[in-house]
């Protein structure tokens, strides 16, 4: 009974793995390394967004709750703030805010070309030797 077994298994060998081949899928080219890298980044970037997704829900809920209240701070604090921008003018013609030993905060605006001194279009004090 066991010979018949073996038979029958060694005779049906060849056409299972015929069958197999037939409904065998074709294998796809080998990926290269990039295309690996891309995809495992792909991975990881859908896995970033799946985790980062509900944080960034919960922030557009709170910004559609502080709209409202942003809107009246700005139409109550916009024109002082124009006049404040006004009374600055540009941000880079001031050196980094200096913080004095006693607490005080300064800000030096810098020196522009028209503003130096021009020392050699003074005519000096005392006698001209000619």
């Amino acid at each position: 009974m066991k010979q018949t077994l073996i038979v029958a298994t060694l005779l049906l060998l060849p056409f299972s793995a015929l069958a197999q081949d037939q409904n065998a899928i074709e294998p796809a080219e080998p990926e290269s390394g990039f295309e690996r890298m891309q995809r495992g980044f792909g991975m990881i970037f859908d896995g970033l967004r799946e985790e980062v997704d509900p944080t960034v829900e919960s922030l557009k809920d709170k910004a559609r709750e502080m709209a409202p209240e942003m809107r009246d701070w700005v139409m109550a604090m916009g024109p002082a703030l124009r006049d404040l921008a006004d009374k600055i003018g540009d941000l880079n013609d001031y050196h980094a805010p200096e913080k004095l030993p006693n607490g005080d905060i300064i800000l030096r605006r810098k020196e522009r070309a028209d503003d130096a001194p021009q020392s050699d279009l003074i005519a000096p004090s005392g006698p001209t030797d000619i």
